[in-house]
């Protein structure tokens, strides 16, 4: 690929991290190949992008400091690849979404992303064994039918989920850049993700785990996903924003029937009462979607 490609013109923007997701596609449909960032020494945008005074000046100085192939070398050196949404291997689905990602980084075995059925799974950090033992009972036949598993990496329901799709296909999406390994409990099960599975991130390596960046990637678990399972989780909490994206995209939405008296069933309970598909198997799955 030419350095000056339209690809990596917009992973030079991307790799910044000074536009939003959403300023970053409206350039790319103003101008779909990006010319204005690398016409000349000195760049220029879409005056329609409304950029503030320090996006302008921070990217100034960001075009003058930073070339393309420093980006990409810095990726190489720290052996994280990159899918754009001009790549025939960026996921159809998650290209769907209101606001797909126009830079995804990698690590791990990209062939992932070529799965047939994606399910994805959240619930709460503090999952009690009642999700463990369901997960236990739930996950070993749905890695049976190809089902790949895409969740958060985070401690509770997410870890669990990961671990026991270890034998089959599993994809973390971060919240964070990969030079963070967020939580540090997780540690081994990072390695584990790179070496035989798939971790994902719209944020380039070197940022660092922030709480504004869990809601955007609850919108990639559910954009990647034909369905979310919700384990346990309260009525506020971020599983619930993960739902809120999986309807918002038309993604089926399950639940585990939980204690009536047990707050982190408030919130499945609740989407089981407002239609989402009670789920005690994975036949239950596999059921709705058609799977034999």
């Amino acid at each position: 690929m030419p350095v000056n490609s339209v690809k990596n013109r917009l992973l030079h923007i991307h790799y910044s991290h000074i536009l939003s997701n959403k300023q970053l596609l409206e350039w790319l449909s103003l101008d779909p190949s990006l010319t204005s960032w690398e016409k000349s020494s000195s760049p220029f945008w879409p005056s329609a992008l409304k950029l503030s005074s320090s996006q302008k000046i921070r990217l100034q100085d960001y075009h003058s400091s930073t070339c393309i192939a420093c980006a990409i070398n810095q990726l190489k050196q720290k052996q994280v690849s990159f899918i754009t949404i001009f790549d025939n291997h960026y996921p159809p689905q998650l290209k769907e979404i209101y606001d797909p990602p126009a830079v995804i980084y990698t690590k791990g075995n990209v062939n992932h992303l070529n799965a047939s059925y994606f399910l994805g799974i959240v619930g709460a950090r503090k999952a009690d064994r009642y999700t463990i033992s369901s997960l236990q009972k739930i996950i070993p036949p749905l890695i049976d039918m190809n089902i790949c598993i895409v969740s958060g990496m985070a401690q509770g329901a997410d870890g669990a989920a990961h671990q026991l799709a270890m034998n089959g296909f599993t994809i973390g999406v971060l919240g964070a850049g990969f030079d963070y390994q967020y939580p540090s409990t997780h540690t081994k099960l990072y390695e584990q993700m790179i070496k035989s599975q798939l971790l994902i991130s719209e944020y380039p390596p070197y940022l660092r785990p922030d709480k504004r960046f869990f809601p955007s990637r609850n919108r990639i678990i559910a954009g990647l996903s034909r369905g979310v399972l919700v384990t346990q989780a309260a009525l506020r909490s971020g599983s619930m924003i993960t739902v809120d994206r999986a309807l918002e995209e038309g993604r089926d939405v399950f639940a585990l029937p939980g204690p009536i008296d047990h707050e982190l069933s408030q919130g499945t309970n609740h989407l089981i009462r407002q239609g989402a598909v009670l789920i005690t198997c994975a036949q239950h799955i596999a059921e709705e979607w058609g799977i034999r």
